[in-house]
């Protein structure tokens, strides 16, 4: 049951040994095989570099001293392209193998003499396989993390559509305004050099910024006459309406801070909460009106 059970899980994986004497080749054709894996060998290191390049292995035993190239020049060729791959070197003498700055450079995993028995070489082998089998499972963890990452970033921006969409169905001049104010937004963050993930913040924020309207009446959003104080009181707390509407949801966290202080001036004489930035005044007109906060 013990064999079975270890055939069933090693003939998942390919190796691949490359050396210039095709007796050690055959040993370790029957020698693997038996032991459950699938097994390809090769005397031309030339053709060796070729087969993986077009072939998936996990796992290669590299014989050290060939013809007409060495097996570090091989491995060499074989990073340009795989850099996964797990390598084994197998030396003739111990005091043959490269230096080890070469097989750390070179990424090889480890190196073993040639011996007429393979008990030793199976360990590395059985290590090696592990190591591919937990790197397998970090790649397919990621991948499916990846793929979570991507479906809540569009069910977020299609969140985002949904509330946009809200906001305009109550005052249609919201939609033109939102659109430029995103543009104007992300073409500023690129003129100073912001980061992607900054600009993506940026035209989000730009869309949404208006959110808070959905808090205003109706009476006052979208009255034609000019506001009385207290109307314009009762509107220019929309940005702070708008940031605890989302204050709730986590996706919405980055964007928070743009829709709650999108009025904010330098001086500090802008509205909700007359955050100053700069000692120096701006001088402004202000209209009393909604559409010109």
């Amino acid at each position: 049951m013990r064999k079975n059970s270890h055939t069933a899980v090693t003939n998942e994986y390919k190796i691949i040994a490359v050396d210039d004497e095709q007796g050690i080749l055959d040993s370790l054709n029957v020698f693997l095989t038996r032991s459950g894996y699938t097994f390809v060998g090769l005397t031309d290191p030339q053709e060796a570099i070729e087969k993986v390049k077009n072939e998936h292995f996990d796992l290669m035993l590299l014989d050290f001293l060939m013809a007409p190239i060495h097996g570090d020049q091989v491995v060499e060729e074989i990073r340009k392209f795989d850099k996964d791959l797990y390598i084994l070197l197998l030396t003739g003498h111990k005091d043959l193998a490269p230096p080890l700055e070469t097989i750390k450079r070179l990424d090889i995993q480890g190196y073993c003499e040639k011996s007429d028995k393979f008990d030793q070489l199976l360990l590395l082998i059985e290590s090696g396989i592990k190591a591919v089998s937990q790197m397998h499972l970090i790649k397919k963890i990621n991948e499916e993390l990846k793929s979570t990452y991507e479906q809540l970033e569009n069910s977020y921006l299609e969140t985002i559509e949904i509330l946009r969409n809200t906001v305009e169905a109550k005052d249609p001049y919201t939609k033109g305004h939102s659109d430029r104010v995103s543009a104007y937004a992300v073409l500023i963050g690129q003129s100073l050099n912001l980061s992607d993930e900054d600009l993506k913040r940026l035209k989000i924020g730009g869309l949404f910024h208006d959110i808070g309207k959905i808090g205003v009446p109706d009476s006052i959003l979208l009255k034609n006459d000019k506001l009385n104080d207290d109307e314009y009181s009762e509107i220019k707390n929309h940005p702070a309406i708008g940031a605890h509407i989302l204050s709730n949801a986590s996706i919405f966290s980055d964007i928070i801070p743009i829709i709650k202080h999108h009025h904010e001036r330098f001086d500090g004489n802008r509205i909700p909460f007359k955050i100053s930035r700069r000692k120096y005044s701006l001088s402004s007109t202000n209209c009393k009106h909604c559409r010109c906060i």
